[in-house]
């Protein structure tokens, strides 16, 4: 199993997240077997310039953080991100 540590942009919500993310390859496809939040960073809406950083601490955050990710629909964008990088 491999890990790298990947972002999502949650321009919404004017944050960003960092995540590790431990993966497999299987045949020529990348499964994704955990995500892990680390951080979350803030921007200001007007600057877009970031104002604060905050690690994530609890399993209840870890799991809120999973779930917005999933909704918003970023997971398979970070999936090929991951792909598109085993492939150089």
């Amino acid at each position: 199993m491999n890990t790298v540590s990947a972002n999502w942009e949650d321009e919404e919500n004017n944050r960003q997240v960092a995540f590790s993310v431990a993966f497999s390859q299987q045949e020529n496809a990348v499964e994704i077997r955990s995500m892990t939040p680390q951080k979350v960073t803030f921007f200001c809406p007007e600057t877009k310039n970031p104002v604060r950083t905050i690690g994530v601490w609890t399993d209840k955050g870890r799991e809120l953080l999973k779930d917005q990710l999933h909704q918003s629909g970023h997971l398979t964008q970070i999936q090929e991100q991951i792909d598109a990088s085993l492939a150089v």
